[in-house]
């Protein structure tokens, strides 16, 4: 090679590693993110790599570069790196620094910032499951810059990474990519959402080994003012979703392409592990005896399970994923989800009903699964019990559930029935408003100065009425006291006397009874009394939108209801109205509003009832949804005057 071609060789290099080291300096400087990026931000990913390597069936290797630069108070939880494993998962590496704004380096992390410990919490009786966490401590001043390098290698591929750039609407994202490496023999299955740019598939023989490489980049991506009635993230953020096709897990092997090969799966990982012990058998026949129909022996039996099990959460068994053996939990008298269907499927068995179990993405918050592509969704069990043209659906983790309901917890979702014929995906009941209902009565006597002493019988259905079941049976008299005194949205009263009561039924309620002394619920004015009709359920106004809208507008289940009041006032002696209010009525998309008022004697009846249905309406809609719940809010501010004779 002439001098001159090595010269020229020689500077070519020195460009390039200055241009990297430019580059690499860069990602630490605070002033050097674009202005773009800082508008609504707490924290900015400056640069994201993520490498998962698939090395065979049973083994992959993920490594991870994370660079943010944290804006404010915030994002300080991106000072942190929290890494979980377990026997079948090793941390292989985790490093980390901490830059000041000018990208100086101010501390690197040592051993002894890193802590292992475990993540047993109380509700796990078993569990493998540790932690390592790496924290840089809270910084006095900002911006300021950390960067994390991890590397952990898993044998467990059933589940395969996800890629979602923008973890959040307050973070910026400057730089991220996602890299799969699969051996040649081994496909990839993946579904791409709200990406700009689509995959990039290439081959990579180097050291003879031949990989399929696909790659997925993002740039400036800015952070997102949230508007109000959104859909959740994960249907508006750029997001990769990956699967295996094949996978192996200590010694037992699955494929993954369809349901029913999950279910296939899941049957083969829980085989024989439902045999009933004789002495429960003869139990269950005894108990069940007497009963001639389906769902009379399944309550029966779903009573038993609540008064003789109780939950412990036991992550242990391929991946949390098989189940304890039947005689194990009726020896000990718990288990977790799996051990506890499994154990309600058997005795069910034992008296000839056939019943399987349902693998859920459970949570109240939960979305429902990706339904359009199989793969490891779900973190539950539940059992379906079919019975004619009819269906039970058993919570078998819960000693209080309603026998059949499913709630927000499981319900309106799709769910994996596990079958021997076949496993398929099908929807757990759906609660609509008449499900859903909220009916007050309520006596309220009015003193001239505007006190007031109120009884209220409110009784609550379906969703409506979790928050007061779990209030029940799980918080003590004062604590009870406690929360209705928050929740009962009057501005100044005291609560003197209060009851809760419940009904079970496959559509559970529960009746509250309350007793107030309010002050000023009136507000009196010479010869005048102002009377409020509305103080225990008025409805405020939504924010309007400020500028064109984006997402659409998303009424979830907690808009599905339908809640009635009737208030009866008794008014002191020689007070007449001095005008009525005429009934009203408001009807839209969204659901129905009606007000009435009558007077006779020297007692106001006011009833409201309002209906709401659940939704996914168009971005335009959303200006409609405004001027409804403004209508509705006005409505719930009127009042009457009466006059002293």
């Amino acid at each position: 090679m002439s001098r001159f071609i090595q010269k020229v060789t020689l500077n070519l290099l020195i460009v390039v590693l200055a241009t990297l080291s430019v580059s690499a300096q860069d990602e630490l400087v605070a002033a050097r993110i674009p202005a773009a990026l800082l508008e609504n931000a707490h924290a900015v990913i400056r640069r994201h790599e993520t490498t998962f390597t698939v090395n065979n069936p049973g083994e992959a290797t993920t490594r991870e570069r994370l660079v943010v630069t944290v804006l404010d108070e915030q994002g300080d939880t991106y000072a942190q790196r929290v890494l979980p494993y377990n026997k079948l998962t090793k941390v292989d590496d985790l490093e980390g620094a901490l830059y000041d704004a000018s990208g100086k380096l101010i501390k690197k992390l040592r051993k002894a910032d890193v802590d292992d410990y475990g993540s047993f919490m109380d509700y796990n009786l078993y569990d493998d499951q540790r932690m390592r966490a790496a924290r840089f401590s809270r910084q006095p001043t900002y911006p300021y810059t950390v960067e994390f390098v991890s590397e952990v290698t898993s044998r467990n591929l059933m589940f395969y990474e996800n890629w979602q750039p923008q973890p959040d609407a307050t973070t910026a994202v400057e730089s991220a990519s996602f890299i799969v490496r699969m051996p040649e023999t081994l496909p990839l299955r993946y579904k791409e959402c709200n990406l700009s740019q689509p995959v990039a598939i290439t081959t990579d023989g180097a050291g003879g080994r031949v990989q399929r490489v696909y790659a997925w980049q993002i740039r400036n991506l800015p952070a997102r003012e949230t508007e109000p009635f959104s859909p959740p993230a994960h249907e508006q953020f750029p997001i990769v979703y990956t699967a295996p096709s094949l996978f192996e897990v200590q010694a037992y092997q699955g494929k993954l392409s369809t349901w029913n090969d999950m279910g296939a799966f899941y049957l083969a990982l829980n085989q024989g592990r439902d045999n009933i012990p004789d002495a429960l058998k003869q139990q269950v026949i005894q108990r069940t005896a007497g009963e001639k129909t389906t769902a009379g022996k399944v309550a029966k039996l779903y009573e038993f399970l609540q008064q003789h099990t109780r939950y412990a959460s036991i992550q242990l068994g391929i991946g949390g994923w098989q189940t304890i053996e039947v005689g194990e939990v009726a020896a000990k008298n718990y288990g977790d989800c799996k051990a506890l269907t499994n154990y309600a499927k058997a005795m069910l068995k034992a008296v000839g009903i056939p019943a399987f179990e349902a693998l859920v993405r459970a949570g109240d918050d939960e979305a429902d699964i990706r339904t359009d592509f199989p793969s490891f969704q779900f973190n539950h069990v539940i059992l379906c019990v079919p019975d004619g043209r009819d269906t039970l659906w058993l919570e078998c983790t819960s000693q209080h559930n309603a026998m059949g309901y499913a709630g927000t917890f499981t319900g309106n979702r799709h769910v994996l029935l596990i079958q021997p014929t076949g496993s398929r995906l099908v929807k757990t009941p759906v609660y609509h408003p008449a499900d859903n209902r909220q009916q007050c009565r309520a006596l309220i006597t009015l003193t001239e100065q505007g006190d007031a002493t109120a009884q209220a019988v409110t009784y609550y259905s379906g969703l409506q009425q979790e928050s007061h079941a779990d209030l029940m049976h799980y918080r003590n008299h004062d604590e009870q006291r406690e929360w209705l005194i928050k929740h009962t949205r009057i501005p100044s009263f005291e609560l003197t006397d209060f009851g809760l009561s419940e009904t079970k039924a496959r559509i559970p309620a529960v009746t509250e009874t309350l007793k107030l002394t309010i002050r000023r619920w009136a507000t009196p004015s010479g010869t005048r009394l102002f009377l409020p009709l509305n103080l225990l359920s008025a409805l405020p106004p939504v924010q309007p939108a400020t500028k064109p809208r984006i997402a659409p507008l998303d009424l979830d289940a907690s808009y599905d209801f339908d809640d009635t009041d009737t208030l009866t006032y008794q008014l002191p002696d020689g007070y007449s109205p001095e005008f009525l209010v005429a009934p009203l009525r408001i009807d839209s998309k969204f659901g129905q509003y009606a007000v009435q008022t009558t007077v006779s004697a020297n007692r106001v009846t006011y009833i409201r009832r309002l209906t709401m249905h659940r939704g996914r309406y168009p971005a335009e809609a959303y200006a409609e949804w405004v001027e409804f719940r403004k209508k509705i809010a006005k409505a719930d501010k009127g009042q009457l005057v009466f006059v002293k004779k």
